[in-house]
């Protein structure tokens, strides 16, 4: 079809309501003139790790974005975000959604619609059973579609609602049954927003023509693209089982050069089938074909609207120019087939950066595969270390800090007794060896701020005697060993009397502890190696358990002056 029909469709579905009303001079609710609304919806990329993988609203690390990104953004040519949201871990038993998810949620919607940039509300997550999708997945759907519609119903036509993200184990017809519902549920609240529709065995393109014919004219069907999967994914630890970690430099297309050995654990698997068809799989007229898939779903229904919302290659287990062609060729196929994209994703091991780390949109972007997909990347110039104070915590996560939590106790980032602000840290149940860590920006100079004098400072307060260790931990890769300095907190600097306190800790008597190697599950007792140079991590851990311990934490910086 010509994109310029694509196009008008894609406006037309978005502006229009399945029962024909404008939305463009809506009234009521945040925007009251839509006529400044964009038709440009083209390409985008998805907000991995933001609201995704956290087990409540109360672990969001919202701080890992802000407006100035979604400036940036925009400034890329980005103007469509497809927002993961892991929707199961934020409602309760009868899928009530937790009101401080709204209320971050909000703000990202705010910034979205301040630079017009659509945002698509991506329900990334399952019923909560982590499995496959059950068949009776509507229970989950329909309670929770009603809620977000009924919140969003009178925002603008920047915000779409994607029903959930790659729904598999389950039959064509029993999804295709639970969609319609969630559907149906959504149009009860909320008759203008577009809703993002998909077939089952995750979004394949294979599924879409097994898909009902629904009773709506503001749809936009979906499908990722990862083929060929053992050149997107080689290098991938996860999995079930795990079966691509240990595969690397398949090349791309597979003439390229030569295609290194299978290795000899994937002998007999899955994985060998493809590897033997991989000539085949990795030519660019077999992606082409796959694609024309698509194409021809939506001729068949006369002309509906395709969007890939996720594409993408792993960063660092095949060269950087075979990982460069794929993403050239693929961007090439959509842009022939005016098919709207979101690639996955911005900044992890996905990402648009040269690393899985991310980083500096000035000087860490992957300006080659940003320019492969259309985007606009500004010329990269090396950024000056962070050499004053900055905020590890204040409220939200500081700018570039992301937060690890995963053992067994209790984490709450937005627990409302704050020392200062809106919200505090609370760390409860609290077992041996229990951790929470913050992960800090490598643009940071410590060995200029150690010499300096600065400090690591936070407010604490606990309601029983805590002993725990605070840490400043090194990378763990090849070059780096994940040496950590610590300062012990016990009863005779917090005192357990549930009163705020002030913790100053100068970087200089933070003493070495060793380090933990986790490729190799050993601990290595500290022998002097420890350099001020790549911290990666500020933690905060238990040595013992801690029973009915609460202990709160607020306002953690590192400042020059005390």
């Amino acid at each position: 079809m010509p994109a310029a029909i694509v196009m008008f469709c894609i406006h037309f579905l978005i502006l229009v309501s399945c029962a024909g009303g404008s939305a463009v001079n809506q009234k009521a609710g945040k925007q009251e003139n839509l006529e400044s609304a964009i038709s440009d919806f083209s390409k985008g990329t998805n907000l991995a790790s933001w609201f995704q993988q956290v087990d409540s609203a109360h672990s969001i690390p919202f701080g890992r974005f802000s407006e100035a990104d979604f400036k940036n953004f925009k400034a890329l040519g980005i103007n469509i975000i497809r927002l993961p949201i892991q929707f199961s871990s934020m409602a309760g038993p009868d899928y009530i959604v937790d009101p401080l998810l709204f209320d971050l949620l909000d703000q990202a919607v705010d910034w979205a619609e301040r630079y017009k940039i659509y945002i698509i509300l991506d329900n990334h997550s399952s019923d909560g059973s982590n499995g496959p999708t059950a068949d009776a997945i509507d229970a989950f759907l329909v309670p929770l579609w009603a809620q977000i519609a009924d919140h969003y119903k009178n925002r603008s036509q920047f915000i779409l609602y994607e029903i959930l993200n790659e729904p598999y184990g389950i039959s064509a017809e029993a999804w295709g049954l639970a969609q319609g519902k969630a559907i149906e549920a959504i149009r009860q609240k909320d008759k203008t927003h577009t809703i993002i529709v998909g077939g089952n065995e995750w979004n394949s393109i294979w599924a879409l023509e097994n898909l009902p014919i629904y009773n709506d004219k503001n749809l936009l069907y979906t499908f990722h693209f990862y083929d060929p999967h053992i050149f997107t994914h080689q290098g991938a630890d996860w999995g079930d089982p795990p079966l691509l970690t240990n595969l690397e430099g398949l090349p791309f297309p597979a003439s390229a050069h030569s295609i290194p050995a299978l290795p000899p654990d994937l002998k007999g698997t899955a994985v060998e089938e493809d590897y033997k068809k991989y000539a085949r799989l990795a030519d660019p007229a077999s992606l082409a074909e796959t694609l024309d898939r698509a194409v021809q779903f939506s001729a068949s229904r006369g002309g509906v609207p395709l969007f890939c919302g996720e594409f993408g290659v792993k960063i660092g287990s095949c060269l950087p120019e075979d990982r460069l062609r794929w993403y050239k060729t693929v961007a090439k196929l959509l842009a022939e087939r005016s098919i709207a994209w979101a690639n996955w994703d911005y900044n992890t091991n996905f990402g648009l950066f040269n690393t899985e780390k991310g980083g500096n949109i000035n000087s860490d972007l992957d300006i080659e595969i940003a320019s492969a997909l259309g985007f606009t990347a500004p010329a990269q110039h090396p950024i000056e270390k962070i050499k004053n104070n900055f905020i590890v915590y204040e409220d939200y996560t500081g700018q570039d800090v992301g937060i690890n939590h995963w053992d067994q106790s209790v984490l709450d980032l937005y627990n409302k007794e704050a020392a200062e602000g809106k919200y505090a840290v609370s760390w409860s149940k609290i077992s041996t060896y229990s951790e929470f860590s913050f992960n800090l920006s490598p643009e940071i100079d410590w060995e200029y701020l150690t010499s300096q004098g600065y400090a690591l400072e936070f407010k604490a307060r606990t309601n029983k005697t805590a002993a725990f260790d605070v840490q400043l931990i090194r990378y763990e890769n090849a070059v780096s060993v994940p040496w950590r300095m610590r300062f012990s907190i016990n009863k005779t600097n917090l005192p357990p009397d549930n009163q705020w306190h002030t913790i100053y800790i100068p970087l200089k008597e933070m003493k070495e502890q060793g380090a933990w190697i986790n490729k190799t599950s050993e601990w290595r007792d500290p022998k002097g190696l420890f350099a001020w140079d790549n911290i990666e991590r500020l933690a905060f851990q238990a040595e013992s358990e801690l029973p009915g311990c609460i202990i709160y934490f607020d306002s953690i910086k590192i400042i020059g002056d005390h």
